[in-house]
């Protein structure tokens, strides 16, 4: 094969050409899995981290809720929900009593 016909394209009509259409045939199909491969892990990579992303917003939402219910259950916050809607509810004054077996 020399310079000349490569720049013809001489070596198209070559019988080294047709006997190796095979093994080109089959570089071709595995460079074409390769450059898959590769896109689809970019892909998945960005939607992992989309999925974290996510996962971190629904932490934060999850430390809120929590913090809202607990200053929603305390005892001065249920006693001030109660005397606002007009409950006849009260703290009791005297301590609980433990009773002994």
């Amino acid at each position: 094969m020399k310079l000349q016909d490569i720049l013809n394209g001489n070596i198209f009509s070559s019988q080294w050409l047709k006997k190796q259409y095979k093994l080109i045939a089959l570089i071709f199909g595995l460079v074409m899995i390769y450059v898959y491969s590769g896109y689809r892990a970019e892909q998945q990579h960005k939607y992992l981290g989309d999925l974290q992303d996510e996962l971190q917003d629904a932490e934060y939402e999850l430390l809120t809720l929590q913090s809202e219910l607990t200053d929603m259950t305390r005892q001065s916050s249920v006693a001030e929900e109660l005397e606002r809607r007009g409950s006849r509810l009260q703290t009791n004054k005297v301590p609980a009593v433990r009773i002994q077996p």
